[in-house]
C-alpha cells in the first residue's frame, strides 16, 4: 500500500457521540474473548454494562481515546487509573483495560497509536507505572507490548469447579 492509498487515521478522546460506536465494538471485542478461551459468564447488554462501567469516570479516572478514518470510529482503547492498596505500594497505576480496532484499519499502527496515546494520558495524571493484562492467545498484542518495554509480572489462571482435581480424584 503506497502513501495515497493509506487511509489518514485520526485520534481524539471520545464524547458521549462516540457511545453507540463504542458500544458496538466493546460487544465484538467481547464476542472475541469467548473465542479465544475466556471462560466468565455471558452478561445481557455486555456493551453497555461496560460503558456504564466507566463513562460517569471519562476524563478523570479512565479515558477513552478513538481512531477515526473518514469521520469513522475504527477503534478505541479505554485507559482507567487503579489506585494500589497500601500493602502493594499505595500508588495509583494506570491501567489498559480494554483495545479493539475494527478489521480494516487493523496494519495501520492503530493498536500502537491508541496505546502510546493512552501512556500519554497515564504520564500526565502522573501514575507509577502502565500495566495490561491480556489473553492468554493475544500473541499480537503481546508482540507490541514487549516491544513497548512491558515486562511480565505474573500470572492469572482461572479454576473451574467441573476441571477441579481434588485429592480423592486427583
Amino acid at each position: 500500500m503506497n502513501d495515497a492509498t493509506t487511509p489518514q487515521v485520526n485520534y481524539r478522546f471520545a464524547t458521549p457521540v462516540d457511545f453507540s460506536a463504542l458500544v458496538e465494538m466493546y460487544t465484538l471485542l467481547n464476542t472475541y474473548y469467548y473465542e479465544v478461551g475466556y471462560r466468565m459468564p455471558h452478561p445481557e447488554n455486555v456493551g453497555e454494562a461496560w460503558l456504564d462501567s466507566f463513562k460517569r469516570t471519562l476524563g478523570r479516572f479512565s479515558v477513552v481515546i478513538v481512531a477515526e478514518v473518514d469521520h469513522k470510529v475504527v477503534g478505541f482503547m479505554l485507559g482507567r487509573l487503579k489506585p494500589v492498596p497500601a500493602y502493594m505500594g499505595s500508588v495509583v497505576v494506570g491501567q489498559f483495560s480494554d483495545m479493539w480496532v475494527e478489521p480494516e484499519a487493523r496494519c495501520l499502527g492503530v493498536g500502537e497509536k491508541l496505546s502510546r496515546l493512552t501512556i500519554d494520558w497515564f504520564r500526565e495524571q502522573k501514575v507509577h507505572s502502565v500495566e495490561v493484562e491480556m489473553l492468554r492467545e493475544n500473541d499480537a498484542i503481546w508482540r507490541l507490548y514487549d516491544r513497548m518495554g512491558f515486562k511480565i509480572e505474573y500470572r492469572v489462571a482461572r479454576l473451574m469447579w467441573d476441571e477441579y482435581i481434588d485429592e480423592k480424584n486427583g
